[in-house]
């Protein structure tokens, strides 16, 4: 009976390595389709949904390719407009960066330091949005606006989502041969899996405050 156990273990954490080499791989061929730039986001939104359907509806048996190619398609230009939004967030912080080495030395700490709250700010915003964006149906600065208030009024799970994230990302680095199919997917499948979490524990108190007030 212990053999049996193992071995329907086994073959679900085989399933689950393929699955994720696989959309992994689909990933990457829908970025460099939309020329990277405009690749990225729908391809992620497209990814997200899928992980998402594995791990709320325990749908292991959904026609991957097929939804992967229709939510690559619908979501394109919507979810290209957070995507640019982020890319753009992202370069600017990068500008100020370098700007940074040309502050005066009175204004340096304190310029750090603002640049470290935004990037804070940045970094839970863009752990919870597409998360959010292939869960809820909500309007374009709302995504954006959820995001940065789910994650910052969840400090404990968002600060253990972001810590798994640096594991993998270390793991990915001690062996690079895994990046080309496990780095986005078991990024989305860690990131989703605390996301929805969250989005539990808030639908919940959300309703304990609405019955509370009637």
């Amino acid at each position: 009976m212990r053999t049996g156990l193992l071995d329907g273990k086994l073959y679900r954490a085989c399933e689950w390595i393929t699955r994720l080499a696989y959309i992994n791989l689909l990933w990457l061929f829908f970025t460099v389709l939309g020329l990277v730039i405009l690749g990225i986001a729908p391809a992620t939104v497209a990814l997200f949904t899928i992980v998402r359907k594995w791990l709320l509806f325990h749908d292991h048996d959904v026609p991957v390719l097929k939804t992967f190619v229709l939510t690559y398609k619908n979501e394109f230009w919507r979810a290209n407009r957070i995507g640019l939004l982020l890319m753009a967030a992202a370069y600017i912080f990068y500008i100020d960066l370098l700007y940074l080495a040309h502050v005066p030395i009175e204004w340096r700490f304190p310029f750090s330091v603002a640049l470290l709250v935004i990037f804070i700010f940045y970094t839970v915003t863009l752990l919870y949005v597409f998360p959010i964006y292939v869960h809820y149906e909500l309007r374009f600065w709302q995504y954006i606006k959820y995001a940065f208030l789910i994650g910052m009024a969840n400090p404990l799970m968002t600060l253990v989502m972001l810590m798994s994230v640096g594991v993998l990302f270390v793991l990915l680095m001690y062996i690079p041969g895994l990046i080309p199919f496990f780095s986005i997917s078991s990024l989305a499948l860690v990131v989703m899996s605390g996301a929805l979490r969250v989005f539990r524990k808030t639908e919940e108190r959300l309703q304990v405050r609405k019955q509370g007030g009637w």
